[in-house]
């Protein structure tokens, strides 16, 4: 399984020259198996960035979000594919609190944007799937648990050529009650023995007071889960808009000397890695 990151930013795209070499596009990535099957994970702006892996590749499209807050549907209207007449594109939408399954089409409705959704010349379908109970798409097998996220949303656990995968953006560990949906101990079971975890790592441990119930996990959260989990890659990922290059580069040697029972990486845009 082959994983590649065209968005990493949380909350805001952030261009420019503090951010250029670990990215300021907001959350895409591209998956795909040994014979070649794609998923792409979230819509963010970096989704206009993968649409370079589809422009010849003209098999059906699955697109799996996690939720609909802005940042993570933003780069659809820029999908080159959602313009080529005859493509097939599937949209597993969120699993929010609010049902708003169409979310992702309505921001190309009204003043929004000039070009409108029923104009779309590709074939687009929405499709609710059960994957709290677990559903395939291909030789994917994805299930999925509530995030800790306010409206709501999936983390999502993906099977492919004996490997798994938890994609876990946009998840408060220990957030307060009122926006509680699985404890600390039942993220831990979820993302049990994950050949690569990829986890919100938004805030660092002085910014959390202030962001408590905001919907995102600091790094050191993020790396407790992944030893009791007993993952073996981790990727932090959903980087603070704030946060630039240099401060990550500061936060990898920190990590490198405490040495974790794991390896791991804060996820930058264009990397490609191979379970």
């Amino acid at each position: 399984m082959k994983i590649t990151f065209y968005g990493v930013r949380g909350s805001i795209p952030t261009p420019g020259k503090d951010t250029s070499r670990y990215g300021g596009n907001t959350p895409c990535i591209v998956i795909e198996s040994q014979s070649g099957q794609k998923l792409i994970l979230d819509a963010g702006t970096g989704l206009r960035v993968a649409a370079q892996e589809f422009m010849e590749d003209r098999t059906p499209i699955h697109m799996l979000l996690s939720h609909h807050h802005w940042d993570h549907i933003q780069g659809f209207p820029f999908f080159d594919p959602i313009y080529e007449k005859d493509r097939q594109i599937t949209i597993y939408p969120g699993d929010t609190t609010d049902g708003h399954d169409t979310a992702i089409l309505e921001q190309m409705s009204k003043s929004y944007f000039p070009v409108k959704f029923h104009q779309l010349p590709a074939t687009i379908t929405i499709k609710k799937a059960n994957f709290l109970s677990g559903v395939e798409i291909g030789e994917f097998y994805i299930s999925a648990i509530k995030m800790n996220h306010p409206d709501g949303g999936a983390a999502y656990k993906i099977q492919c050529d004996d490997k798994t995968l938890v994609y876990a953006t946009d998840n408060e560990l220990r957030p307060p009650e009122s926006h509680h949906s699985h404890n600390f101990d039942e993220w831990v079971r979820f993302c049990d023995r994950a050949d690569l975890l990829i986890h919100d790592a938004q805030y660092i441990d002085a910014e959390m007071g202030h962001k408590l119930g905001w919907g995102h996990s600091s790094i050191s959260d993020t790396l407790n889960l992944a030893e009791l989990a007993g993952v073996k890659l981790l990727c932090l990922f959903s980087h603070d808009p704030k946060r630039t290059d240099e401060q990550l580069d500061d936060l990898t040697a920190k990590l490198l000397v405490e040495k974790p029972p794991f390896g791991f990486f804060f996820a930058k845009e264009e990397r490609s890695i191979n379970l």
